[in-house]
């Protein structure tokens, strides 16, 4: 009868023994995931808020948040990232209230190739493009399809030295408004 309780006792200290050692393994992989951001936290970092982003890369006044927003789209955003190195980006994404999928896109980049790099959603066809004066800058306006043949809208331009990006999976007439609603 001793054996029966010895075996019970010695899988029982196997099981725990290997438990133990697969909350050690994923505590260390926790950390080992996080390391990079506790170094380095100048690279792409997810933000809470968007006072959190502008603190942490010291934009200021120059972070232009949209003042209108169309009833479809939901706030507060539901992404924000942000990085200073290799250059200063921020990333704004706010869903659409129904379907709960990202719907509106705002890059604000130092780098005109951080535009293209940050971009979740990407324009895959190019339908129309036209000069497009936004508060007396001059603006990029593109229409075209995104994802799986969605219609799509994207507004650039450039402003003391940063690159804005304004996405919206929607015609431009709506887009118009979001990117004009920027500027005080």
């Amino acid at each position: 009868m001793k054996t029966g309780n010895n075996s019970i006792a010695k899988t029982a200290k196997g099981l725990l023994l290997i438990i133990v050692m697969a909350a050690v393994v994923v505590a260390f992989l926790a950390l080992v995931n996080r390391l990079p951001s506790l170094i380095h936290d100048d690279f792409l970092k997810k933000f809470d808020s968007l006072e959190g982003a502008k603190r942490s890369l010291g934009f200021d006044d120059e972070m232009l948040i949209p003042r209108y927003f169309p009833e479809a789209i939901s706030w507060p955003p539901s992404l924000i990232l942000a990085q200073k190195k290799p250059y200063k980006a921020v990333v704004i994404e706010f869903m659409e209230v129904k379907t709960m999928k990202p719907a509106l896109i705002i890059i604000q980049s130092a780098s005109q190739d951080g535009i293209t790099q940050l971009q979740r959603i990407v324009m895959t066809g190019l339908d129309e493009e036209t000069e497009f004066s936004l508060n007396g800058k001059s603006a990029l306006l593109q229409v075209g399809l995104c994802g799986y043949g969605n219609t799509c809208s994207r507004m650039t331009w450039q402003d003391h030295g940063l690159h804005y990006t304004v996405l919206l999976m929607s015609s431009p007439f709506e887009l118009v408004k979001i990117a004009e609603s920027m500027f005080r």
